[in-house]
């Protein structure tokens, strides 16, 4: 069994207009871990970690109220150890996660 512990997200470049994104991470089988209200080329801290075997997928959508939420992407993690990054890029967004596996 590995452990992922989710570390950082870098909003690079915002999705939205006005400057601010509401991005949330979803993990595979656990739901949302993490939201907030971002700017671009800000990073915020996540701070998650769980249990998995294998491999975990993780995605990140931009909250876009009233219209439909965008999926700015669905990563898969595997079970490998070390510290890596995922890049997130969809809708005019760039995101980037940090993060470990142990």
């Amino acid at each position: 069994m590995a452990k992922l512990y989710l570390e950082k997200l870098k909003c690079v470049t915002a999705e939205d207009w006005s400057g601010f994104d509401e991005p949330r991470l979803v993990v595979q089988n656990r739901g949302t871990v993490w939201n907030g209200t971002v700017l671009g080329g800000r990073m915020y801290t996540v701070k998650y970690d769980c249990d998995f075997t294998g491999t975990i997928a993780v995605s990140l959508w931009e909250d876009d109220g009233p219209d439909g939420d965008d999926r700015l992407g669905k990563q898969w993690i595997t079970d490998t150890p070390g510290e890596r990054s995922l890049h997130f890029r969809a809708d005019g967004a760039e995101y980037k996660l940090l993060y470990a596996v142990e």
